[in-house]
């Protein structure tokens, strides 16, 4: 089923009304990234009591940028620099985050479904669940 997808900025913020009159589609598939999960318990991540770092570098010592989402595109094929792996951040930049903290992606209520990153209709990256 293609076009599902998830937009978790919007659920998080609790935006509504006219920003979400025009759905966003996916444009196309972004080669060379897949995705994963935090390596959280479903408690962890419904209370977000473990924010998890992404970094400008592949160091603890690196600018933090933000957090992480549940689910994040990484670079594949996977190359850890310093135990950090380099992810697409929701605006487009490749920042990186610890490896420890992630873990192959799959659908807790669907285990045919794929989540496969994507560009959005607004020029962003997203994903795509298809099964």
């Amino acid at each position: 089923m293609r076009g599902k997808f998830f937009l978790a900025v919007g659920v998080a913020l609790g935006v509504s009304g006219p920003v979400f009159a025009q759905s966003l589609t996916v444009v196309r598939h972004l080669p060379g990234y897949t995705c994963m999960s935090l390596n959280l318990t479903e408690r962890q991540l419904l209370e977000g009591s473990v924010p998890v770092p992404v970094r400008a570098g592949p160091s603890s010592n690196s600018p933090q940028l933000g957090f992480a989402a549940a689910t994040v595109a990484v670079r594949e094929p996977a190359k850890p620099v310093n135990g950090f792996l380099e992810m697409l951040f929701p605006d487009g930049r490749a920042v990186w985050i610890a490896a420890s903290m992630l873990r192959p992606w799959k659908s807790a209520n669907d285990p045919n479904t794929r989540c496969i990153p994507s560009l959005m209709s607004n020029g962003k990256p997203g994903f795509d669940f298809t099964n």
